[in-house]
């Protein structure tokens, strides 16, 4: 586990899991489970009615019988019971940890709480929660097992839990079960453990995003080389500048397609001439108007009830992700990440070497890459 403390980063010694973590990893799957077909509005009374909060109407009927000016206390209560970390804390060098999930750009050997560690999760309901509510907040506790985590950078897979409820592993949510929800998953074959697992499924975004001869022409010797991905370039263009070694030639211009595996997006141009950003000479590509943005790709180990498999999920909202405005650094106007015709789409990810062939967005290209990787190229 990496962070889940109070300082960002950092593995809190004391309580290193804390409920109130928890608790907004569970709404935020109950969300994503009771969202279809309903208006926002009631989507949000019908959230603060069991976790509780302040409705946004206060004239709403909820709020008119609550008589509390719009209140409702949570009829769920999370409490965490869970020893120090003690021996559980190590350094990132000295774990099996695949480097390409935790990147930080500061270059430090953050500490991590190392798998086995144990605690318990205590759910607690009031009388007034109904059987329907009641059934909501386990099927999230279900989802959350199988595709959440405890602590920070869950999506890349740090943070997985192997989760018990009165001694038997929570079941596992079955591919059918994400397609109806307008999600999608693949799975490669078993692998004997958990960390074998998520290896192979984070080498997969790896090699598809920067691996020699897939996402970047092979280099020479220790020297990589150069991506075959449109972004370098069409920053070069878009700022006017660029080193006599990199002469921007990527035959598709003004495009950022893996923006859409999650914002802000770091480009580091290294050789004298080309954009500068700050003093690490970085360039960051921002979400333009929430500037972060969260992967909706979710990689990790997951245990199908036998076996633990390298698996890649999308999650139900991922296509939203796929062209979305964007900003570059300080730059006052907005840029599109991404064609929104589906004809240029396709004309577009046929220049992209990694895509070619393989999907009309990034996200979807990548899927059908970790399926063949998985598979021995078929």
């Amino acid at each position: 586990m990496f962070g889940g403390g109070v300082k960002p980063g950092e593995v809190d010694e004391e309580m290193p899991i804390r409920a109130s973590a928890l608790r907004g990893q569970l709404r935020y799957w109950w969300r994503l489970l009771n969202g279809n077909n309903k208006s926002a509005k009631d989507l949000f009374d019908d959230e603060t009615e069991l976790w509780g909060g302040i409705y946004r109407d206060i004239g709403c009927p909820k709020a008119r019988r609550e008589k509390r000016g719009g209140s409702r206390a949570s009829k769920v209560h999370v409490r965490i019971a869970c020893e120090p970390a003690g021996n559980f804390l190590e350094a990132k060098g000295k774990l099996n940890c695949p480097d390409y999930a935790l990147i930080l750009s500061s270059g430090n050997d953050p500490k991590l709480l190392k798998e086995g560690y144990k605690f318990q999760l205590l759910l607690s309901f009031k009388h007034s929660v109904t059987n329907q509510q009641y059934q909501s907040v386990i099927e999230a506790l279900r989802w959350w097992a199988n595709f959440g985590g405890v602590g920070a950078r869950t999506r890349r897979g740090l943070g997985v839990v192997k989760a018990f409820i009165d001694g038997e592993v929570v079941r596992p949510v079955t591919q059918d079960q994400i397609h109806q929800l307008g999600g999608w998953m693949l799975t490669g074959p078993p692998k004997e453990n958990a960390n074998m697992a998520w290896k192979s499924a984070i080498k997969a975004l790896q090699d598809f995003r920067q691996g020699n001869g897939i996402g970047r022409n092979r280099g020479q010797r220790h020297r990589p080389g150069r991506s075959r991905w449109p972004e370098a370039d069409s920053i070069r263009r878009l700022v006017g500048k660029h080193s006599g070694k990199h002469k921007p030639e990527h035959p598709v211009r003004n495009a950022y397609p893996r923006a859409a595996f999650g914002l802000p997006l770091v480009f580091h141009f290294k050789d004298y001439g080309d954009p500068r950003g700050n003093d690490h000479g970085g360039l960051t590509l921002n979400h333009a108007e929430h500037d972060r943005m969260a992967s909706p790709l979710i990689l990790r180990p997951w245990f199908d009830g036998r076996k633990y498999l390298p698996a890649a999920m999308l999650l139900p909202h991922w296509s939203k992700c796929v062209s979305m405005d964007v900003r570059l650094g300080n730059m006052e106007h907005t840029l599109s990440s991404w064609p929104k015709d589906d004809k240029k789409r396709k004309d577009s990810a046929q220049k992209i070497i990694p895509m070619r062939g393989r999907g009309d967005d990034a996200l979807a290209a990548f899927m059908r890459y970790f399926n063949e990787s998985m598979n021995g190229g078929n």
